[in-house]
């Protein structure tokens, strides 16, 4: 996007290089931050934010895991009070988020307990409506039964030559005049490669005969007959 506003505003293009090296080392972010500016090692959490506490899963009564964040000291007081344990809001290990990276394991112990008391339905309806962020860790059945998943059309559906009915995830971003559910089935080996050079590139039925001929190329005997 921001290519395409130069060449707008200057007539002037761009080549983009977006490598997957650099890509992964951009979202790093507040890692490579730590290490850059600190020195400080990436270490393993597991589920949990280095820097955040607390903001990881909790495993609970009914063996499944709920993700909970509490980013901000307003945040942390809205889940200690859902949960009814306010009296973590007065235990001086924990009166900000730096005192709570500090004391990470008690106070993840604690909540652990906690969330080990109730299924994840009743903590689901208990975080409802109070902007703290959580959501539950589903399974591939539990995403795409979820409703608003299928409310979002995260289910597109085609048919394949050879598969059959084939389903896959839908795209992320929806536009309001442009029409993103439509798509055809990945095509097979050489499936396009006809209708690709001689439609788009102009090549002659004698030159891409020879091309085939000479194993330069692949062509599908049903996509030759039908083109």
């Amino acid at each position: 996007m921001a290519a395409l506003l130069h060449r707008y505003k200057t007539g002037e293009g761009q080549k983009i290089d977006c490598n997957l090296l650099s890509s992964q080392v951009s979202i790093m972010t507040h890692i490579a931050a730590n290490y850059l500016i600190s020195g400080w090692e990436a270490r393993r959490w597991g589920t949990g934010h280095e820097s955040i506490v607390p903001y990881q899963a909790f495993k609970t009564k009914d063996d499944k895991y709920l993700i909970v964040g509490a980013g901000n000291q307003n945040l942390f007081e809205i889940l200690c009070k859902r949960i009814s344990a306010e009296h973590l809001l007065e235990d001086s290990r924990y009166q900000d988020n730096q005192s709570r990276v500090e004391n990470r394991e008690s106070l993840i112990a604690a909540l652990s307990e906690i969330f080990a008391q109730k299924e994840m339905s009743v903590w689901l309806e208990t975080f409802e409506g109070y902007g703290l962020p959580y959501g539950p860790i589903q399974n591939m059945q539990q995403v795409f039964s979820d409703p608003q998943v299928l409310h979002n059309n995260m289910i597109q559906e085609f048919q394949h030559s050879t598969a059959g009915t084939v389903r896959v995830p839908g795209p992320a971003v929806k536009y309001s005049t442009i029409n993103t559910s439509h798509c055809t089935a990945p095509p097979r080996l050489s499936e396009h490669t006809q209708q690709v050079l001689q439609g788009m590139l102009g090549y002659s039925d004698d030159k891409i005969q020879q091309l085939h001929q000479d194993g330069a190329i692949g062509i599908l005997k049903d996509a030759e007959n039908s083109s």
